[in-house]
């Protein structure tokens, strides 16, 4: 496979960076239940995907969530606010990632993320690797949809069948290969440095 595999596509959230909005939220918060809440309502909520997909603003998220859990209305906006406190560099992907930029290949990023993505991710260095990036919110746009994938590889001038795709989610996976890219799914940096020496990529 290594042969024809000239580019990685990485996933971010539980693949390049580690995201824990349960613990964020019980951390943040001296109410449990009200952290358990806003976790379940706004983390886990339709409208947190409509932010991904650029679709619907933080301030409209914010109201819709209040709505459904006035009793924790007031705690909503901090959350949200803060929100990518609860994100951290997932351990050994950033040497991982290097070594695959030292060794050539072209390396793209694929997320479902909003538009907080561009304040964020100034603060990990593993995105000074990358060669592009395709981001949901700003083509308003989700994984598994087909067209974000073909998207990337348009707008980079990428072939499927020379790109591989790594993500923590099956589905996500499944659209890859569907589109003609080879797939793996995430289940660590370790795993997947052993699957890349396996395949001749490292």
């Amino acid at each position: 496979m290594s042969s024809i595999i000239k580019n990685i596509v990485f996933d971010m959230g539980m693949v390049l960076l580690n995201f824990q909005p349960l613990e964020y939220c019980l951390k943040t918060l001296k109410d449990q239940q009200a952290a358990k809440a806003i976790y379940e309502n706004l983390f886990c909520g339709d409208e947190w995907v409509q932010c991904d997909k650029g679709v619907m603003t933080e301030a409209e998220c914010i109201a819709s969530v209040q709505k459904r859990i006035p009793q924790y209305a007031q705690y909503v906006p901090q959350i949200m606010a803060d929100w990518p406190a609860s994100l951290s560099a997932m351990p050994g992907m950033e040497e991982l990632v290097r070594k695959l930029k030292d060794k050539g290949y072209g390396l793209y990023l694929l997320s479902n993320t909003s538009h907080r993505f561009y304040e964020f991710s100034k603060h990990y260095p593993v995105f000074q690797y990358f060669d592009g990036m395709v981001i949901s919110a700003a083509e308003k746009l989700l994984k598994p949809d087909p067209a974000i994938y073909k998207l990337l590889c348009s707008r980079f001038r990428l072939l499927p069948e020379e790109c591989i795709f790594i993500d923590d989610v099956q589905a996500n996976v499944e659209a890859a290969k569907n589109i003609g890219m080879a797939a793996h799914k995430f289940e660590g940096a370790s795993e997947l440095s052993t699957y890349f020496k396996n395949i001749g990529i490292l």
